[in-house]
């Protein structure tokens, strides 16, 4: 329950505040990522409950026509197979695991989005949402680390 009540809190802060800075939401810093990351690391087997709920509810706040639902899930599958041959051991681990994999999700939703309509890309504010999303990882990953440890 409280993934659902975290996520939630966490898509309503990019869908609003990070929507209003960065004014692309292909480019906002995708805090929902990384503490989907965070939930689906440690876990046994591929669970997709968290990435359909995590995509429809940033789908639903940003109105983005399925876009984050897709990128999700493929986010969850590609981090499966990452799982297959990587143990994630430590916060660098999960840091060299995420930036790719963020990467090829944002690539997937671009993609996507530019079959239907046309968007321009900074690389300026795509290199500042990686660096806030790399930050939240790593602040979230000292958090509950030090809360599992206790």
């Amino acid at each position: 329950m409280r993934f659902y009540i975290i996520t939630f809190l966490l898509s309503y802060i990019q869908s609003s505040l990070f929507l209003a800075l960065f004014h692309n939401f292909l480019l906002t810093p995708d805090l929902t990522l990384v503490y989907l990351l965070l939930n689906l690391a440690h876990e046994e087997r591929l669970n997709l409950k968290k990435p359909i709920y995590a995509g429809l509810l940033l789908d639903i706040l940003q109105d983005s026509l399925g876009l984050q639902l897709s990128g999700k899930l493929f986010f969850a599958l590609a981090l499966s197979i990452v799982r297959l041959r990587v143990e994630f051991t430590g916060r660098l681990s999960l840091i060299v695991a995420y930036i790719p994999l963020s990467l090829l999700q944002k690539l997937l939703m671009f993609i996507l989005f530019r079959i239907k309509y046309y968007t321009d890309v900074n690389i300026l504010l795509l290199i500042g949402s990686l660096m806030i999303e790399v930050l939240f990882l790593t602040l979230m990953a000292k958090w509950l680390i030090k809360e599992g440890n206790e």
